[in-house]
């Protein structure tokens, strides 16, 4: 099976995290890979719960998806950085 492309899974996040009423940064990240076929996609979102990171795993056919911390300067934040890795172009 193909991976899910840059656009569809732009789309899926978007539609998933509005579901869940999980703020996302409307500025998307897109980052090449060594395979010139393939792109990561990251995102800035307010919070990532665990039901949703799944949710996500589940609903695109890429490599991975997963979350990390953002660093807070002056105090501990819920933001995260969710990368999508291996979207086809």
């Amino acid at each position: 099976m193909q991976n899910t492309t840059t656009k569809t899974a732009r789309n899926i996040v978007r539609n998933i995290c509005a579901a869940n009423n999980i703020s996302l940064s409307k500025h998307t990240y897109t980052n090449m890979c060594a395979d010139p076929e393939l792109r990561n996609l990251c995102f800035t979102v307010s919070s990532m719960p665990a039901a949703v990171l799944q949710q996500l795993q589940q609903s695109l056919n890429v490599k991975r998806v997963h979350a990390t911390k953002t660093f807070a300067y002056a105090m501990p934040s819920t933001a995260r950085y969710l990368r999508i890795v291996h979207c086809a172009k």
